[in-house]
């Protein structure tokens, strides 16, 4: 399937208004299917209620926590929200329900992850080309790979930005800006409690995106607000600089490249961070989803680590072969704990490219191993 573009300028809220009216059957299907889905009921605490009047009661929370945090915290980002919701002609209390989905069901100890992934950095020296590239599989619960779209922004005040989003979000999974500041992010399982300020990661970092210039800059932007869960932020710009922050709710850390490249999966990899996730020996628990229930919750993101520096270590990377190392298997049958992974809940629902040289992103929907990736490109000022 090819990806939606949305080409948009203009102030958030009319960018918001484009995106919302090019993605409203999108939006409209990621609320029918989130509504009918398993993962609210594992969200849901009175089960005696009906499901009809516990989705009025979470529209309604989202729209009194959610929106003031965002609405007082980034502002911009508010206004893409309501227009996003106009654009859709759905009420914004939805599309705010929708923002929080990733901070409802990220990773408990009891219950289970709603997104995992796998990101790879390489630096210029250990490329064929003598340029950085950036590379992710989104691996995802939800059926969410027809909503994806690439959005590029040109908005009145804030800096030009190529970014890879689900149409109802304001928020973004990738993306870079037009100084060469770009960033990857992958999920993390961080033990430490959700406060109702805190803000979905995605969004700040499409204000990150919009404000910053640099690695540092968006680093102290990511570290100043509250975050809704744990991540591995793979972060690169113009002067080279690259790193992974791994973040909790609560606290961070940095890693930088070595040998020419960096990694990141699921698990903390920083000794600061490393406390502060769930046990290396944790398994779901019986309120997961039953094909999880028993299971290892970081066998899949260990393996995958270990077979990114396999391949990452072989040698030259040709940045326009990634494709490859996003479509690997393992030599052998895709499954769970491969980098495409093709599991019973979790699976690759599409892979992303950067070249911050470029300014280009390569984008597929779906498994990395039965699409076709096409490119995108930041217009010229």
């Amino acid at each position: 399937m090819a990806i939606r573009f949305l080409d948009c300028m203009g102030s958030h809220y009319m960018v918001g208004i484009q995106q919302g009216r090019m993605g409203k059957q999108a939006i409209h299907a990621a609320w029918e299917i989130f509504s009918d889905s398993q993962h609210l009921e594992m969200i849901r605490k009175a089960k005696f209620a009906p499901k009809a009047l516990y989705l009025i009661h979470c529209q309604q929370k989202a729209e009194n926590f959610l929106k003031k945090v965002v609405k007082d915290a980034l502002p911009e980002q508010h206004e893409r929200i309501k227009g996003i919701a106009s654009g859709a002609d759905i009420p914004e209390k939805i599309v705010y329900l929708l923002q929080a989905i990733e901070m409802e069901l990220m990773p408990k100890p009891s219950m289970y992850a709603l997104g995992s992934g796998t990101l790879m950095g390489i630096k210029p020296d250990a490329t064929t080309t003598g340029e950085p590239v950036l590379i992710k599989n989104f691996d995802y619960t939800l059926p969410y790979q027809d909503m994806l779209f690439v959005r590029r922004n040109k908005p009145m005040a804030g800096c030009q930005t190529l970014d890879v989003a689900l149409a109802f979000s304001s928020g973004a999974h990738a993306g870079i800006n037009e100084h060469g500041l770009c960033f990857l992010h992958t999920s993390a399982y961080p033990a430490d409690s959700l406060s109702i300020k805190s803000i979905p990661l995605s969004i700040i970092l499409q204000e990150a995106l919009e404000t910053c210039y640099t690695v540092e800059e968006a680093t102290r932007l990511i570290n100043r607000h509250a975050r809704d869960a744990g991540a591995s932020i793979l972060l690169a710009d113009a002067s080279g600089d690259m790193r992974v922050l791994e973040t909790s709710r609560s606290s961070s850390a940095q890693r930088f490249a070595e040998n020419n490249y960096i990694i990141a999966t699921n698990h903390y990899i920083s000794p600061e961070m490393a406390k502060n996730q769930f046990p290396m020996d944790a398994r779901w628990g019986d309120k997961a989803l039953p094909r999880l229930r028993g299971e290892s919750i970081y066998e899949s993101s260990l393996t995958r680590y270990s077979r990114a520096e396999q391949l990452l270590s072989k040698g030259e990377i040709n940045p326009d072969s990634a494709e490859e190392i996003l479509a690997d298997h393992n030599d052998g049958i895709p499954g769970e704990n491969t980098i495409c992974r093709h599991g019973a809940v979790f699976s690759t629902q599409a892979s992303i490219i950067i070249y911050p040289n470029r300014k280009s992103i390569r984008v597929t929907s779906g498994k990395p191993c039965e699409g076709n990736f096409e490119e995108f490109t930041m217009k010229k000022v």
